[in-house]
């Protein structure tokens, strides 16, 4: 019987002590087109660590989606390669 209780409790402990998630958003210098947004948004996301990235034309922002404490400095270098420059202007606790 313990087992199963077990079972069932673990779930609800593994969930609630799980790092929250944050969104830093970066103001792209320069971003212009929308090959460019297309180039940012491949770099980014292929950052190991980033959950989701979205950069947009509109704003030339770039919304990004990391777990709690990850350092920003390699979503600026991602940009970078690009050959644009970032610079993060706020960053969010998702709830």
């Amino acid at each position: 019987m313990k087992k199963y209780l077990w079972l069932v409790l673990l779930p609800m402990f593994a969930v609630s002590t799980e790092a929250a998630n944050v969104k830093v958003v970066i103001d792209v210098e320069n971003m212009s087109c929308s090959l460019c947004v297309t180039s940012i948004n491949q770099a980014l996301r292929k950052t190991e660590g980033v959950i989701t990235a979205k950069a947009a034309l509109k704003t030339r922002r770039a919304e990004v989606t990391v777990p709690e404490g990850f350092p920003t400095q390699p979503l600026l270098d991602a940009i970078a390669k690009t050959g644009f420059v970032g610079k993060v202007v706020e960053i969010q606790k998702i709830p």
